[in-house]
């Protein structure tokens, strides 16, 4: 029997004894001061208190681990985390709304003012975050879904209705997909970014401005970077005494500022985008990134073998698995450039109850299906959705 010093805060952390040790505990104590011959049965008058004083206590010391796991950002839960994350200067980031850009096409001279609404034939509904004159023909604006949460993230040329129509404005499409609409930040979420924000805080490097841009870009899925120290152009075109930082998600403007905010002077950025960012002192700097193709990745799970234990929304969690592995418009999944590796995936199946035995292969284009890894690029991401996981 564990002895009652070595409960509660120990060298090796706090030890919570069990119902039972601590019953034993009280037993062992009440012979001591009753004798050896005390009635402790279960009806007795003093072996009922003993249980009900024991059950308070159990209460108690799980209270306390509770307190005590509080101060630590890989046990804390819930309130006690973002706690902990202000400490440092995060907070929970809320359910965000899909972003992304619209082109409105019409007469010159016509603005479009912020707050102008576009909508999918399915009736999911944008606003433009700031207004512009069409010139030459069109103007395109920033925008973000109505409503937050995933189902705002939409393909290209999905957005071809206007909601309110306005003289002079005769058409509008989004000429790229709206990505990053997510849910409240889940505590596993928050805890990647504490520790992000924790490891490079103050810093000028190139996991810093990674950092940064997690930590204060809304609607950012994925970021990677590479940097070049070197007198020489690298292997993948990166000038010599440069970086490239490639976002996955969030405005280019957003992006963009938070690159200028972490890069350190003097260090030229690179990338595929060019975005003007206004200094504190009124002068503008451009900042290069570069913004990653989508690589689309088929998942086929098949001669699928189950027992009791299959839940009746299995298939379903399969493909949520396999997605949430892969990665789709939210944040989580593979990051930029990391290849989908086939012997990975058998363990997210596998996390689904019930699942015995079954058949997985992969596809780079829906048709052709193998067991042999796909490979991604630096400036390329994998992605996935629920009509590429195949489960039968």
């Amino acid at each position: 029997m564990a002895k009652p010093n070595d409960w509660g805060l120990t060298d090796a952390g706090f030890r919570r004894p069990t119902y039972a040790e601590l019953l034993d505990a009280l037993e062992y104590k009440a012979r001591e001061l009753f004798g050896s011959k005390a009635n402790l049965t279960v009806r007795s008058p003093l072996g009922v208190f003993l249980r009900i004083f024991a059950w308070v206590l159990n209460l108690l010391f799980s209270t306390l681990e509770d307190v005590y796991n509080s101060r630590f950002v890989d046990t804390a839960v819930g309130t006690s985390l973002l706690h902990l994350g202000r400490m440092i200067g995060i907070r929970l980031l809320g359910a965000q709304k899909a972003m992304g850009y619209l082109t409105f096409y019409g007469d010159d001279n016509v603005e479009v003012p912020e707050g102008f609404l576009a909508e999918t034939t399915a009736g999911m509904q944008y606003v433009t975050l700031s207004s512009g004159v069409i010139t030459n023909g069109s103007v395109t604006l920033p925008a973000s879904a109505a409503v937050a949460g995933p189902d705002g993230n939409i393909a290209e040329r999905t957005i071809k209705n206007i909601t309110n129509p306005k003289l002079g404005i005769r058409s509008v499409i989004n000429e790229k997909a709206f990505e990053g609409g997510r849910n409240t930040e889940t505590d596993d979420e928050f805890r990647e970014r504490y520790y992000l924000s924790v490891d490079f805080a103050g810093g000028v490097n190139l996991d810093a401005i990674i950092a940064e841009i997690y930590g204060s870009v809304e609607a950012v899925i994925a970021v990677a970077g590479e940097e070049n120290d070197t007198d020489f152009e690298s292997k993948t075109g990166l000038p010599p005494h440069s970086f490239e930082v490639v976002a996955y998600g969030g405005l280019d403007e957003d992006i963009a500022r938070a690159i200028y905010r972490r890069k350190a002077a003097g260090i030229q950025t690179f990338g595929n985008m060019t975005v003007s960012v206004v200094t504190a002192a009124g002068s503008i700097c451009d900042v290069h990134f570069s913004r990653p193709a989508p690589v689309s990745v088929w998942v086929k799970v098949f001669n699928l073998v189950t027992d009791s234990k299959f839940p009746l929304d299995g298939i379903e969690r399969i493909k949520r698995a396999v997605i949430q592995h892969i990665g789709v418009n939210t944040r989580g999944g593979l990051n930029i450039g990391q290849d989908v590796i086939c012997v990975t995936l058998p363990t997210v199946v596998l996390k689904v109850p019930g699942v015995v035995d079954f058949d997985l292969q992969i596809s780079p284009d829906g048709e052709n299906f193998s067991w042999k890894n796909i490979q991604i690029a630096a400036r390329e991401k994998a992605v996935t959705d629920e009509s590429m996981v195949i489960v039968e």
